[in-house]
């Protein structure tokens, strides 16, 4: 359903009933929806982006962890070779094509603001207000049984706290296009996939990379996917670029970094103990993860765990609140193939009680 249909079942405010109100168009959410469509549920995406928004702000032609069988949804092949790892180019172009290919409802670029358990029948009223002009300035009014939050985890990069100079414009906290950095000293801050990957595209176009890690990077660290590991201390090892282990950031200025040392984790075999040292640098890469939305969460009534993430029931991913459910990333699923195919599981799990309502 597009744009237009959906404005021509509204009345005013109102813009329809559904069993089900998906909030967000990443792979979960969509995986979602083509689970919903399938099992006969109306049902609706609501995302205060575009689909997949999370994947846009991925390095560009960065390839992703998960083979392509592994991330295709809604019965349609992914067109590169099963074992393959796609590019995030080959992810964004596929998952725009189950969209179109599946006339999948999606309401994008709309915020959800307010939420107001009804009954008879139970149910929730869900406002959303637009974020394109084009499209109204008043709030959008959509009725669902139950709802479905996909958001991800995607909003916010975290930030250094307390290091002097990290506001500075030449501390980033996002990598889009390594390109503009070829020839320039960098130093990339993190000790998870994102961080290792990014240091990796950045020394592979041509920047002089420094990562900077608090852990060392151990196989059995269960934050770094062993091929991860193994390619980064490959490059480590050819000195495309250089590692720097068991320490943390301690200062930055326009032209320098100051790394100090870390001794929270133990050394691996044969590793010297870092020395505080200072460093030429140009720009420094920030790289320690991102958080999910909490004004979201806030606006559901959705109570957190001590990780900012919501309290949800492991068997059948509900929350306190009862009707709103959990998939994604929200539920701590770290890889593509495991969050869609939770959202899936959902689905089937909501249709069966609708059926018993």
């Amino acid at each position: 359903m597009d744009q237009h249909d959906r404005d021509e079942n509204r009345s005013g405010d109102d813009a329809g009933e559904f069993d089900l109100l998906i909030i967000g168009a990443g792979p979960a959410g969509l995986a979602a929806a083509c689970a919903a469509q399938d099992a006969g549920l109306s049902y609706a995406v609501v995302d205060r982006a575009g689909p997949v928004q999370s994947l846009v702000g991925h390095p560009q032609q960065i390839r992703y962890f998960s083979p392509a069988d592994e991330m295709a949804i809604g019965g349609i092949p992914f067109p590169v070779a099963g074992g393959h790892k796609p590019t995030r180019e080959d992810a964004l172009a596929y998952y725009r094509a189950v969209a179109a290919a599946r006339h999948l409802n999606l309401c994008t670029w709309e915020e959800v603001t307010g939420l107001q358990p009804v009954s008879d029948p139970r149910g929730f009223l869900v406002r959303t207000e637009p974020r394109v002009a084009g499209e109204g300035t008043g709030p959008i009014v959509r009725r669902a049984r139950c709802l479905l939050v996909c958001a991800g985890t995607f909003h916010t990069p975290r930030a250094l706290h307390e290091v002097p100079g990290a506001g500075l414009p030449n501390v980033l906290r996002r990598l889009h296009d390594p390109t503009p950095y070829f020839g320039r000293k960098v130093l990339v801050v993190g000790g998870g996939n994102s961080a290792a990957t990014a240091a990796m595209t950045l020394a592979e176009a041509g920047a002089e990379v420094t990562l900077a890690m608090r852990r060392p990077p151990d196989p059995s660290h269960s934050h770094l996917r062993p091929f991860i590991v193994r390619d980064l201390l490959i490059m480590a090892e050819e000195k495309r670029l250089i590692l720097r282990t068991n320490v943390m950031l301690a200062g930055v200025t326009p032209t320098t970094v100051d790394l100090a040392r870390y001794p929270a984790y133990p050394l691996l075999e044969g590793q010297r103990e870092a020395e505080p040292v200072t460093l030429p640098n140009d720009f420094v890469f920030a790289m320690l993860g991102y958080q999910a939305d909490p004004c979201l969460f806030q606006t559901l009534g959705l109570p957190l765990a001590t990780d900012g993430l919501p309290i949800y029931d492991e068997a059948t991913a509900e929350t306190p609140t009862p009707g709103i459910f959990i998939a994604g990333s929200l539920s701590r699923a770290n890889i593509i193939l495991e969050s869609r195919r939770r959202a899936v599981e959902i689905v089937a799990l909501v249709r069966e009680r609708l059926r018993g309502v």
